[in-house]
């Protein structure tokens, strides 16, 4: 048999273990698909083209050390294919070797520097290893090579560029001491961004957050729009929505905004921000039961008290709010190493010019008895089955659900309700409704 007869066998032999591994692989079984073309290998040796099948392989069933051992005899016998380094810096990264991983990604980098994904994956390893300024320097220099392609290159980069236009405005935002122009910046990478991958909604989000900084609510709200059209279970995006319509000075839109994310998400931060509804409608014992509940599953966070402290001066605590006001100041400067100088001022403010003695009680056992009470229906959304009452006798907002009303029977707004009130876990709702 001639040598070229030989090589023909081989060949074919290759093509038949390659496509049974594919067919492994298809179905995620990669450590079988590495041991299959290792096998194959120990007998024949394979063509470059199988070493990268076969390196590839070994990564996704996990085994990188083998992977980095073929990736090498690949890198020395084609030292100018940019995509061999690229592949040894990922199995670095997956083993958490930063300076090894910036290294590879940096040589692939100038080997290739029109392929971008070495530069996204190097800022990526700054980032990781600690070092943002370096990182963001790598993204925008990434977004300045994508500008300079040719429109059939951008057309195959564009999943690539969008990515380096969201860590690079993620970066800047993220800066302690950012500027107006950063500011501006990050908006101008986030719309980049966008334009490339229109159905990623935390991009939309960050956009509509930047734009709300940057007091352009209209344009915010847009964007936060888009962000929960694609992201509608994300709780962070019908928080930022309220917060824009607080901004804006539309407090019931806030509340509706709010009213979309389910009891069981109502986390802290969405408490704060419920409260800062009621602040806005003057009904500030609801704010402080809702600041109350915060503080209590979040007791380090200075903002939690200063806002209290803006409820309880509302309500004319005076002594409660001066407490507060000082663990606002104690939390900030623990945090900060300075006095927060917001928290002075409304001190002194306090002590010159509210009265003293009142003390209000937010403490309430979660096993507390259930009490009876007399409400007005003020919301009730039929197609989710709940809606909320306004207490006749202390204002505050009570939950319930449709199949706590007597006779399941679809409230009216405005309709009046004697119903048994009680707190539990996720605050004040109502466990039985008797619509009159």
């Amino acid at each position: 048999m001639s040598v070229s007869q030989m090589t023909l066998l081989d060949m074919q032999g290759e093509r038949d273990v390659l496509g049974r591994a594919a067919s492994l692989a298809s179905r995620n079984q990669w450590k079988e698909s590495a041991a299959l073309l290792l096998d194959y290998h120990e007998h024949r040796p394979l063509s470059l083209g199988g070493l990268g099948t076969l390196a590839y392989y070994c990564s996704r069933a996990g085994d990188y050390n083998r992977a980095m051992t073929v990736y090498q005899r690949l890198r020395q016998e084609q030292p100018s294919e940019a995509r061999w380094l690229y592949a040894l810096g990922f199995q670095y990264q997956q083993m958490e070797q930063w300076t090894e991983a910036i290294a590879a990604y940096e040589q692939s980098r100038q080997l290739a520097p029109r392929w971008l994904l070495p530069t996204l994956r190097l800022g990526d390893m700054y980032q990781a290893s600690g070092q943002t300024d370096k990182a963001l320097e790598a993204y925008r220099e990434g977004v300045q090579i994508y500008q300079k392609l040719d429109a059939i290159l951008r057309g195959k980069l564009a999943a690539v560029y969008a990515k380096l236009c969201a860590r690079a405005a993620r970066i800047l935002l993220l800066k302690p001491d950012r500027n107006g122009n950063e500011l501006e910046e990050a908006a101008r990478l986030l719309r980049e961004s966008v334009a490339m991958d229109p159905h990623n909604a935390d991009h939309w989000y960050r956009l509509g957050d930047i734009l709300l900084t940057l007091g352009r609510v209209v344009e915010s709200l847009d964007c936060l729009d888009r962000a929960a059209a694609l992201a509608p279970r994300k709780e962070y995006i019908h928080h930022k929505i309220a917060q824009a319509h607080l901004r804006d000075g539309n407090p019931d839109r806030a509340l509706t905004a709010y009213e979309r994310i389910p009891h069981h998400q109502r986390g802290p931060y969405i408490l704060h921000g419920m409260a800062q509804y009621y602040l806005a409608k003057g009904e500030a014992m609801e704010a402080a039961r809702k600041l109350h509940e915060a503080i209590r599953r979040e007791p380090k966070k200075f903002y939690h008290y200063w806002s209290f402290a803006l409820a309880l001066i509302a309500l004319e605590a005076k002594d409660q709010a001066i407490e507060t006001l000082e663990k606002a100041n104690q939390l900030f400067r623990q945090e900060y190493g300075k006095d927060y100088q917001k928290a002075l001022a409304k001190l002194q403010e306090v002590r010159s010019t509210l009265p003293s003695g009142k003390r209000i009680s937010f403490d309430v056992a979660a096993s507390a008895p259930a009490t009876l009470s007399v409400g007005t229906v003020v919301k009730y959304d039929a197609s989710r089955g709940f809606g909320f009452m306004k207490d006749d006798t202390d204002g505050a907002r009570i939950f319930f659900h449709i199949s706590r009303v007597n006779g399941r029977t679809a409230p009216m707004i405005g309709a009046q309700a004697k119903y048994l009130r009680e707190v539990g876990e996720k605050g004040v709702q109502a466990t039985k409704v008797w619509l009159q």
